[in-house]
């Protein structure tokens, strides 16, 4: 969110499954939250309605690109999103960055037929390998900058058994010797 609002983004969406997430990317910047729980809780498939029809009514607004580090069911809804909700042959491009919601996803071949989606990877082979290192490199150019925040914790070495099992991913610890 940092680099798109960097880079120029006018509007970030930023969507999370909890408060606590979605708090944090607001303080980064985000213009509009949507909290999504796709499992419904109080009748089948409700969440995923709701996060879907938000999608929608933002996604009519106008939307150029999608970076989606969950995939699963999340990436299903923001696809079809896409579909109902963009104007006729206007691209969206939707880059999959990651899958910590599941490796898999049905995707309804109605949304590709009718949107101009333009499907991407994120990694080595999705772009040529000179063109992946210049945008890391441009990355660090602007680190400072830009202000770039990353979530950190910092730790001695000796306690890597004991954050290896910690919080799951949500901050990136960075391991230091005494």
């Amino acid at each position: 969110m940092q680099l798109a609002r960097h880079l120029g983004a006018g509007k970030v969406i930023a969507t999370a499954r909890d408060a606590t997430a979605l708090e944090s990317v607001k303080a980064l910047g985000a213009d509009v939250l949507l909290p999504f729980h796709l499992d419904g809780g109080d009748e089948a498939g409700a969440g995923a309605a709701r996060f879907g029809a938000a999608l929608e009514a933002q996604f009519r607004e106008g939307i150029d690109i999608v970076v989606d580090y969950l995939w699963g069911k999340s990436a299903e809804a923001i696809i079809v999103a896409i579909a109902k909700a963009v104007d006729d042959a206007r691209p969206v491009r939707f880059v999959q960055v990651g899958s910590s919601s599941g490796g898999e996803i049905t995707l309804p071949g109605a949304a590709l037929r009718s949107s101009a989606i333009v499907l991407m990877g994120s990694g080595i082979k999705s772009v040529p390998l000179p063109d992946l290192l210049a945008a890391v490199g441009h990355v660090f150019a602007v680190a400072v900058s830009a202000n770039l925040q990353i979530a950190t914790r910092v730790l001695p070495l000796a306690d890597v058994q004991t954050a290896w099992s910690g919080d799951g991913g949500k901050q990136r610890i960075v391991f230091v010797t005494e």
